[in-house]
């Protein structure tokens, strides 16, 4: 499978907002997460890195 896990940098910390990422749509300065059940979670800030080998989607709030 491919979904990753959504994480929020804070003070250089990773803290996990979100499982089973299958869509991440920024918008307007909101990323708008998606997980495999359609459940969708929204955060103010923007995304900072994406790996794709690790499955981590990295963002950090405005």
């Amino acid at each position: 499978m491919c979904e990753s896990s959504a994480f929020v940098l804070k003070n250089n910390e990773l803290y996990k907002v979100m499982e089973n990422v299958v869509s991440v749509d920024p918008h307007e300065g909101k990323v708008y997460l998606t997980d495999l059940l359609g459940d969708q979670k929204i955060v103010d800030g923007v995304i900072k890195e994406i790996r794709l080998m690790d499955h981590k989607i990295i963002l950090t709030e405005e």
